[in-house]
């Protein structure tokens, strides 16, 4: 997040001090990423730099088991959290998780044009976790995909909020106003969500673990130029187009695409479940921005305000209600084609 939470600097180097055997120097926030519930601090000790995630909420196990599992595999462009002196991966204090990573020196993707072999690279890494062996403890802590139900309970909720008119504030008055406006797009966005997933949930295609949240900003060139992978906090065992989305008709140009999949070697795309996540993440994105603005007391007002923007985003062209226009239209395009094939 933006802003710094309600935990004291010196409670968190006192935390890090007595559970990872460090002499901390300094700890900087980093006003990085889009979780709400999510901080970030670089902390410079004596035995070098660390990535501390501070999450509140709670932590899901995969989160922390599934990085380390695939470095053991030697997939070992994974950024995994470091045991505690506990053994622990994490250390619980009040209402958060802190969890402890190697910092990496390097430039988030987000933004970047990468090279053709990067893109290769990335492909190959994708192809490796997605063939990966489901261990027994990645099996066991990790989530598999249920279509059709993420996020619709917290939308009705925000819908009755803004009907009741239940808020105060520029910012909730302004987003309400945005709601109302896009209401016929925010509810056949939400139909073909529940459309597509029926039809998914009928005949599912082969699962396999993904990431989940595989966009740019969750990759780091290192100084040496190499992709490592953060941020496994929403990782599934799902169909490969769960992570495939952020590759295909996400804003990439061709030649990124064509590259990717060259590493990857399989360009074979299940339509209906590409569709399926491309509306899965508008969906996702309107319960997210939904619940900050109108059922959140937490958030201060500059993150409040980076809802509103990144909510008023997701009608402009080219983001991603457009993108999941353009994959329901090529899935409608191919059932057509192999329709008439049989006939």
């Amino acid at each position: 997040m933006l802003e710094k939470p309600d935990l004291p600097d010196e409670d968190i180097i006192e935390l890090l001090e007595a559970n990872y055997q460090l002499n901390v120097d300094a700890l900087k926030f980093l006003p990085i990423g889009n979780d709400q519930r999510a901080y970030a601090y670089r902390a410079f000790a004596d035995s070098g730099d660390y990535f501390l995630k501070l999450r509140k909420g709670g932590t899901r196990q995969a989160a922390l088991i599934v990085p380390r599992e695939l470095r053991r595999m030697g997939i070992d462009q994974v950024l995994a959290p470091l045991a505690a002196n506990s053994g622990d991966l994490r250390v619980s204090y009040r209402d958060f998780d802190l969890i402890l990573y190697p910092y990496i020196e390097g430039r988030s993707a987000w933004g970047m044009s990468l090279a053709p072999t990067q893109a290769r690279r990335w492909g190959e890494i994708m192809r490796r976790i997605h063939s990966a062996a489901l261990s027994p403890a990645i099996a066991a802590a990790t989530p598999s995909e249920v279509f059709g139900v993420k996020w619709l309970p917290t939308i009705s909720r925000v819908e009755e909020v803004i009907a009741r008119g239940d808020f105060s504030g520029d910012i909730a008055a302004a987003t309400a106003q945005e709601w109302r406006e896009h209401e016929a797009e925010i509810e056949l966005c939400r139909n073909r969500y529940l459309e597509f997933g029926a039809q998914l949930s009928a005949q599912p295609p082969p699962f396999v673990l993904c990431h989940a949240d595989i966009h740019t900003a969750n990759i780091i060139i290192d100084a040496d130029e190499r992709i490592r992978i953060v941020d496994w906090d929403e990782t599934v065992i799902a169909p490969k187009e769960r992570d495939l989305m952020f590759f295909v008709l996400d804003g990439h140009a061709s030649d990124f695409t064509e590259a990717f999949f060259e590493g990857y070697g399989d360009d074979d795309i299940n339509w209906l479940a590409l569709a399926y996540y491309k509306y899965d993440w508008v969906i996702q994105e309107f319960g997210d921005y939904g619940e900050r603005v109108f059922l959140s007391t937490e958030l201060g007002e500059q993150d409040l305000q980076a809802s509103l923007r990144e909510f008023k985003r997701l009608f402009k062209p080219g983001d991603v209600i457009e993108r999941a226009r353009r994959a329901s239209a090529i899935f409608q395009k191919v059932t057509a084609e192999s329709d008439a094939d049989i006939a």
